[in-house]
């Protein structure tokens, strides 16, 4: 009976193992050395004080050495087949290598089915590691491989100040509104200016803008901490009825009524799930801790108003929970939602606490959301071109022209800067700077996944190299430049670190990693994390460049004030000097890539999957 317990445990033990190898990226090494310290015990035990002799030892034996040839040579082949071998022994053990009995039970053939089970869902995640390959080889540049960029021609911090002045004079720019037009057309101007012809793509939605919100509660309002944008609208009286505290989804119980409903925010988020870090520079760097928690928040934890209008609720009111009240301020969230048709808005954790106590006790309530709406609201796209000397190889930059504050998104201000130094000699390949809309209306504009996707679509003579279109050899995305970081502390206070934001930066392969480590070398102030997408997941519009297969730089700090739609434009978090840092690393790396053999830089490598490296 011992025997066959401890044949049982070690059957899963080796699952167990071949499932950690599998879905941990990054902890490729410690795992195979805990393979193979466990792997030498089973032998020990079942060779010498069991005093068995089976066939399946070679195969623990071959995992052994498979293990040991991977630590010496990270050839991910090898760690496939180490996987492999830890499957047929967990199989082997747990399916066959136990004795037979003449009467079977119920409880038996329930333990092997679920057993089985296991088997078949471990060697499905083998195989789709196999297909993601997550283990890439670092690739270094030669010695002398070097991008030196004369500042004396470049922009200088207070010319990109004013630049981001005049953006920020526009207000709030989202998609098709009037300060996002404005804004667009002043862009237009400035590459015109520079002898660069226009290319415009124009397109139509049905856009929506908060006007004014508002909450009553016993005739004593009720901060408003933001609107939610697409949600739905009132008249000036707005609407009013019972509040009633439930949970997001379960409005059955708010049919006519004003449901409340609490949202906790992502804290401490398995950042692995959505994240795998390639590398980083200086090597201390890492994935700072709840980065991007009020976005992914909004994104996993979704309201579902279409519920909520499908059950006869009036309206909806979302409370925070477990982030600070100044951070939730004027946070336009969620930006990737359809137009639900019923009014929603947020409140911060202190005035939410008012909410549900008045909930509890089935006050009334008034929720007023006035909004503009406009059918067929015009917005654009437009790109310009710097012609080089090869005509069917091209570089694609972009960034979107959308945005509500000094970061988000001054990626076309940077890109103006770069086009003005690039301008001065001519490229090896033929620039192409793309200006996109709609990042801030991804239903309508995202295509495959953002919406330079649907530009994209729009221009494959510009990148797919098919029926005498040029051939995008890569590409780089510029977002969110400049930017300081600010977060809650330990004590619930929202506030300045004294850092910069980390300096997100997707590599399409291990050349473009490579490239940017070397962009970045030189400077005192960087705090890169380079990223491989994951698990479908690539944050900003370098997405549709990497699902392409271009391999590509996508630069895309994440502040926590990213979607902050504030008076001042969030400038107190901003930084000119770090932006002109930033884009002399950004043309260091257009300039690496230009002068690298197209054959070098490869194709993106597709995403990994599993939970990414995060360290």
């Amino acid at each position: 009976m011992l025997k066959n317990l401890y044949r049982r445990l070690t059957a899963i033990l080796l699952l167990i193992l071949a499932f950690c190898a599998t879905v941990f990226i990054g902890q490729e090494t410690v795992i195979s050395i805990a393979t193979i310290i466990i792997l030498l015990i089973e032998l020990g035990t079942s060779y010498l004080l069991l005093k068995k002799r089976e066939k399946l030892q070679m195969v623990l034996l071959s995992a052994i050495v498979t293990e040991g040839l991977f630590l010496l040579t990270e050839e991910f082949w090898l760690l496939a087949l180490s996987i492999l071998l830890l499957i047929v022994a967990g199989v082997w053990r747990g399916l066959f290598g136990q004795a037979v009995r003449r009467k079977v039970t119920a409880f038996m053939m329930g333990r092997k089915v679920l057993f089985s089970i296991a088997v078949l869902f471990v060697s499905a995640l083998w195989i789709l590691g196999i297909y993601a390959k997550p283990i890439t080889k670092p690739v270094a540049l030669e010695v002398d491989v070097t991008a030196t960029i004369d500042e004396h021609r470049l922009d200088s911090s207070a010319a990109m100040l004013k630049n981001i002045e005049v953006m920020n004079s526009f207000g709030s720019r989202t998609t098709g509104s009037e300060g996002h037009n404005k804004f667009i057309a002043w862009l237009e101007q400035q590459v015109t200016d520079m002898g660069l012809t226009v290319y415009r793509d124009q397109y139509t939605f049905d856009r929506w803008e908060e006007k004014n919100s508002s909450l009553v509660i016993d005739q004593q309002p009720i901060h408003v901490s933001s609107a939610f944008p697409y949600s739905g609208e009132t008249d000036e009286k707005g609407v009013t009825g019972e509040l009633v505290y439930t949970k997001r989804g379960d409005y059955e119980q708010a049919s006519g009524k004003i449901a409340v409903v609490e949202i906790e925010n992502f804290k401490d988020f398995p950042i692995g799930i959505v994240m795998n870090m390639r590398d980083s520079s200086p090597k201390q760097n890492k994935i700072a801790p709840s980065e991007g928690d009020l976005v992914l928040t909004t994104a996993l934890k979704e309201a579902k108003l279409e519920q909520a209008k499908e059950m006869g609720v009036k309206a909806v009111i979302l409370v925070w929970k477990g982030v600070s009240d100044d951070k939730v301020e004027k946070q336009y969230v969620p930006f990737t939602t359809d137009y639900a048709g019923i009014p929603a808005v947020w409140v911060n954790e202190t005035e939410g606490q008012k909410v549900i106590s008045a909930a509890n006790e089935h006050k009334e309530g008034t929720v007023i959301l006035e909004a503009d709406e406009q059918k067929n609201a015009p917005t654009e796209s437009f790109y310009v071109k710097i012609e080089g000397k090869r005509k069917d190889e091209a570089i694609i930059i972009n960034t979107h022209t959308d945005g509500i504050n000094v970061v988000e998104e001054n990626g076309a201000v940077g890109m103006l800067s770069m086009i003005r130094y690039l301008q001065q000699e001519q490229p090896e390949r033929t620039m192409i700077f793309a200006f996109v809309t709609g990042h801030f209306r991804l239903p309508e504009f995202k295509g495959t996944s953002q919406a330079t996707s649907t530009w994209m679509e729009g221009h494959r003579e510009l990148w797919d190299g098919e029926n005498g279109h040029m051939k995008a050899v890569a590409g780089i995305t510029v977002e969110h430049l400049g930017s300081m970081e600010w977060k809650d502390d330990d004590t619930g206070h929202y506030g300045p670190t004294g850092r910069i934001s980390t300096e997100y930066t997707y590599a399409g392969n291990e050349m473009m990693a490579a490239i940017w480590q070397k962009a970045v070398e030189q400077r005192g102030d960087a705090r890169t994390v380079i990223l491989r997408g994951h698990n479908k997941f690539e944050f900003g519009e370098s997405q549709p460049l990497f699902e392409a297969g271009i391999p590509l730089l996508g630069f895309i700090p994440m502040p926590d004030y990213l979607l902050t739609d504030s008076e001042n434009r969030e400038m107190d978090k901003f930084d000119v000097k770090l932006m002109h840092s930033q884009i002399v690393s950004l043309l260091k790396a257009v300039k690496l890539v230009d002068g690298t053999e197209t054959g070098k830089l490869g194709v993106s490598d597709g995403y990994s999957f599993f939970y990414g490296r995060i360290r």
